[in-house]
C-alpha cells in the first residue's frame, strides 16, 4: 500500500515550477506572420527582427500580466440551492505592460495612434517634430512575447503569441526625478480571422526536453 509521501513523491515535480527571470516582447504589422515555432534548425531560437517583428523595449519590474475574464450564466433548478448548470458566455483577454524605451517610433505610433513613416529627425540638432492626432487611430498589431527561465542546460522558453491585439489604454505619464519616463499599455485581445484563435501558447527549451515525462505530451517525430 502505497503512503501518503509516496503519492505526494510521484505527484509532485518541482521541476515545473517556473520563473520568469528575463522577458522580451515584439509587436509588428498584421501583415507578419505568427511563427508556427519559436525553434528553428538545431533548436536554436528563430530570428524574430528578421521576420518583421519589432522590439517594445525594457518594461518594468512588474512585467507582463495576462488577463483572462469569464463571463458565465447560471441555471438554477427548483429546490436546489446551487446552480444546476453553468456556460461561459465570453472570455475577455487583455495584456498589460509597461515600457521603459518610450522614444521608439513604432512606440510612439502605438501610443499616440499615428503614423510616422513621414516625420524625419534633423541631421543637424537630432529633433523630431510630429503631431498628436485629436483622434487615435486603432490600429491592430500582432504581439509576441518570450519569457525565459533556467540555464542553457536546463533552460525554458515560455512565449505567448497573439495574431490580433488592439491598444485598449494607456495610463497617465509623469515626468518627475522620482521615476522614469515611462508608459503603461492595456491591450485587448481579438480572435484573429487568419489564424483562427486569440492566443498561441509556446512552450520548449532544454528544461522542457529533460521534464516531458512529466509534461505529459505525447512526443512527436
Amino acid at each position: 500500500m502505497p503512503t501518503f509521501a509516496t503519492i505526494q513523491q510521484e505527484a509532485d515535480d518541482r521541476n515545473l515550477i517556473r520563473k520568469i527571470q528575463k522577458a522580451v516582447a515584439f509587436l509588428a504589422p498584421k501583415s507578419v506572420e505568427l511563427p508556427a515555432s519559436l525553434f528553428g534548425v538545431g533548436g536554436a531560437l528563430i530570428d524574430l527582427k528578421a521576420l518583421g517583428y519589432l522590439p517594445v523595449g525594457m518594461v518594468t519590474p512588474d512585467g507582463f500580466e495576462f488577463g483572462r475574464d469569464i463571463s458565465k450564466t447560471d441555471v438554477s433548478a427548483l429546490g436546489y440551492a446551487g446552480p444546476v448548470r453553468s456556460d461561459i458566455d465570453t472570455v475577455a483577454r487583455s495584456v498589460k505592460m509597461t515600457a521603459l524605451e518610450t522614444g521608439r517610433k513604432h512606440m510612439l505610433e502605438l501610443t499616440y495612434g499615428t503614423n510616422l513613416s513621414a516625420v524625419t529627425q534633423s541631421a543637424t540638432t537630432g529633433e523630431i517634430v510630429f503631431d498628436e492626432p485629436d483622434l487615435p487611430v486603432g490600429q491592430e498589431y500582432r504581439l509576441l512575447i518570450l519569457g525565459n527561465d533556467g540555464p542553457a542546460a536546463d533552460n525554458w522558453i515560455l512565449g505567448r503569441g497573439y495574431g490580433s491585439v488592439k491598444l485598449a489604454s494607456t495610463d497617465s505619464q509623469k515626468w518627475g526625478t522620482s521615476d522614469p519616463v515611462q508608459q503603461a499599455y492595456t491591450f485587448d485581445v481579438f480572435t484573429d480571422s487568419e489564424i483562427g484563435v486569440p492566443v498561441k501558447h509556446y512552450i520548449g527549451g532544454t528544461g522542457a526536453l529533460k521534464a516531458k515525462t512529466a509534461l505529459g505530451f505525447t512526443a512527436g517525430t
